[in-house]
């Protein structure tokens, strides 16, 4: 067994490179464990607050009534300032993906009122889906599509590249066309869905009460 002679106070003391390498390895995987679930936490608390940009933009919007320049000179402005203070991160293209996260993600099942839907909550956005990833999401126009590819991106740990790889390989529309897929749906799939519309349904229960 190969050792090294460390010094301490003059007093030497033999090591064994194994467990050097061994106690390495443990500190290496605590490291890179934080590290990660540091990254983790940050990437979902940038989707919630990307949510409430895009929420506090077309609330702003509305007081232009809709108008396209209105909206237009609101999204510049808002970027010039941001830009100013963190440097880059927030142009025009980033706050109008922000906009569409928010119309895209609202809460409105129930929602009677306008009122009602400017107070609606936040959704309870995957923890294992960053801001990439919602950015790929949103392009799918069809909601059980959307849903579709949120669920399985999060149950098999897809990267976002991985995610837009299957996006653009049609792998929902071609599994909805085969015919053994449509009598072994997961039943995961239907449980996230159901938990997802019984979400909705309270939280704007909740709204319209408040």
């Amino acid at each position: 067994m190969s050792k090294k002679l460390l010094k301490k106070d003059n007093l030497p003391i033999f090591t064994s490179n194994t467990r050097i390498n061994a106690l390495y390895s443990r500190v290496v995987s605590h490291i890179d464990y934080a590290r990660s679930h540091i990254q983790k936490t940050i990437d979902v608390e940038m989707v919630k607050a990307y949510w409430q940009i895009g929420k506090e933009i077309v609330e702003e919007e509305q007081h232009g009534k809709k108008r396209a320049e209105y909206g237009k000179a609101v999204l510049e402005n808002l970027s010039i300032k941001l830009q100013s203070k963190y440097m880059r991160g927030f142009g025009v293209d980033t706050l109008e993906h922000a906009r569409k996260f928010y119309l895209t993600y609202q809460i409105t099942d129930g929602l009677k009122s306008d009122a009602a839907r400017r107070k609606s909550a936040m959704p309870a956005f995957n923890q294992n889906l960053s801001w990439t990833h919602y950015r790929l999401l949103m392009r799918i126009s069809r909601p059980e599509a959307r849903l579709f590819y949120e669920f399985e991106a999060s149950k098999n740990r897809w990267s976002s590249r991985e995610l837009d790889r299957q996006i653009n390989s049609l792998l929902f529309d071609r599994l909805a066309k085969s015919r053994d897929y449509v009598y072994t749906k997961p039943v995961e799939f239907l449980c996230f869905i159901n938990a997802k519309k019984e979400y909705r349904s309270d939280r704007a229960r909740a709204t319209d009460v408040s």
